[in-house]
């Protein structure tokens, strides 16, 4: 059962007129995020799957660039099979953060 990682960045709000990133730079911190990111993901659950269901946990990562206050918002959304399995992702994940 293979590990699945969906990511969705976006950016949001006015582009700055001193900008520390423009769009060629924004877009390499979204490859390189979502690069260490994933392998962070993969590494940390590539063993981890229900032992009832037989299934691995599928992970979605949205991040939003704020170009106003450039900072990026990063949230993880966690989809498993039951509401038990959840609870151990959610645990193994908040104890890697």
């Amino acid at each position: 059962m293979s590990l699945k990682i969906g990511f969705d960045f976006q950016t949001e709000g006015e582009e700055r007129a001193d900008a520390f990133l423009d769009d060629y730079e924004l877009r390499l911190m979204f490859d390189s995020t979502r690069q260490s990111l994933g392998d962070g993901l993969k590494r940390n659950f590539r063993n981890v799957v229900c032992g009832e269901h037989g299934e691995a946990p599928r992970f979605t990562v949205t991040g939003i660039y704020d170009r106003e206050k450039e900072e990026m918002d990063i949230q993880y959304h966690v989809d498993t099979c039951c509401q038990y399995f959840l609870l151990r992702v959610m645990r193994t994940l908040n104890q890697r953060s």
